[in-house]
């Protein structure tokens, strides 16, 4: 079983510098992981030094960084030390295995401990910049038995959905992502419609078109978060018409973007704008959220069409199932839209049917 593990680990490493960064002889790769990540981190280890390239492993030690907290040093967590930052620097390659390990408990913080928490961010990619760097965000640390409960989900399932994902080379995802770019690209109106209930219309406003396939290009070093790739990945996205909207969406996938898992999701929007949400489960989250939210947090903001075969109910991967289509509202300038609201959310369904000006682009998994 630890040879399996091993093997599982090194395969992971393989395809992540391979085909993901295109890793080169003598360059320097940074990696850096949480307790539970460590044998996943360890097959990154062995598979740099393979291909010729210096390999620094970075330890995160999780009970450390939760006794940081509870003694109100958050803050120092958001401050590395000069030997880190020198060592970013000097970084050609980084691996980022998410943490802390506990994201119930992570989610929970109140939200000026997140900020201090994080407070490195801005700071990192400008110094990822200047090195030149690509780099990783790897799901599979997140797939632990106690996210596992928390998420409702099996773990050794969540596990080989994600390793699955992962393996998969970006290129096999090519053909379907340019269809749907193209059709998004030159679209003007969309419809999406399911038996449980789903058919929504909605518009395109001829913003830019953005394709994510976990694979770190030219073209996305250009911008300041492309460097980043998240693996796995696999969707196109686009900002829509922030004041056309008509119809429901119901949703067959949870939402796990906030604390708590949500399931049984439905919008319903009129004119342009959000009318009534609803949840069979974690609904509170979103009403705390929303309520507290600024103008536009009631428009559409962006569709999203998921390109991964294999990927079905994985917690934190809900937007990248084959076909899937993901609807969100709230602000989309981040998206490229016009919308600056501070507030997002979304809903994913599964098996639907999306319609660009009359033509089926996705029907069940299938992309057309």
């Amino acid at each position: 079983m630890a040879n399996r593990a091993a093997e599982n680990a090194d395969r992971l490493a393989r395809s992540v510098l391979k085909d993901r960064l295109h890793l080169k002889a003598k360059e320097n790769v940074t990696i850096e992981t949480y307790p539970s990540a460590l044998p996943w981190a360890t097959g990154f280890v062995r598979e740099a030094r393979r291909m010729g390239a210096k390999p620094l492993l970075h330890y995160e030690d999780e009970a450390s960084y939760w006794t940081a907290v509870e003694e109100g040093h958050a803050h120092r967590i958001g401050s590395p030390s000069d030997a880190e930052w020198a060592a970013l620097a000097d970084t050609d390659v980084y691996i980022y295995f998410w943490g802390p390990e506990d994201m119930a408990r992570r989610l929970a913080l109140p939200e000026k401990t997140q900020g201090s928490l994080t407070a490195f961010n801005g700071k990192w990619y400008d110094v990822a910049a200047k090195a030149g760097l690509r780099g990783a965000r790897m799901s599979i640390a997140r797939v632990t038995e106690r996210n596992a409960r928390h998420w409702g989900v099996s773990r050794s399932t969540w596990e080989a959905e994600v390793l699955a994902a992962s393996f998969r080379d970006p290129k096999t995802m090519a053909k379907d992502a340019a269809k749907v770019e193209r059709a998004f690209a030159r679209g003007h109106e969309l419809r999406v419609r399911h038996p449980n209930g789903t058919d929504l219309r909605l518009a395109l406003a001829g913003y830019p078109v953005h394709v994510t396939t976990g694979e770190v290009t030219p073209a996305e070093m250009k911008s300041r978060f492309g460097r980043m790739a998240n693996v796995p990945d696999g969707t196109v996205f686009v900002a829509i018409d922030e004041s056309t909207a008509d119809g429901e969406f119901v949703a067959n996938r949870m939402t796990t973007a906030s604390g708590a898992p949500q399931v049984g999701g439905r919008y319903s929007l009129t004119d342009g704008a959000l009318t009534r949400a609803s949840f069979s489960k974690g609904g509170g989250e979103f009403r705390s959220a929303y309520a507290e939210a600024g103008a536009g947090k009631d428009h559409p903001s962006f569709i999203e069409v998921g390109l991964q075969p294999g990927v079905g109910n994985a917690p934190g991967l809900e937007e990248l199932e084959r076909g899937g289509v993901t609807f969100g509202i709230g602000g989309n300038s981040g998206f490229g839209g016009k919308g600056k609201a501070d507030f997002l959310h979304y809903l994913t369904l599964a098996g639907a049917e999306l319609s660009v000006d009359g033509r089926t682009l996705v029907k069940g998994s299938r992309i057309r």
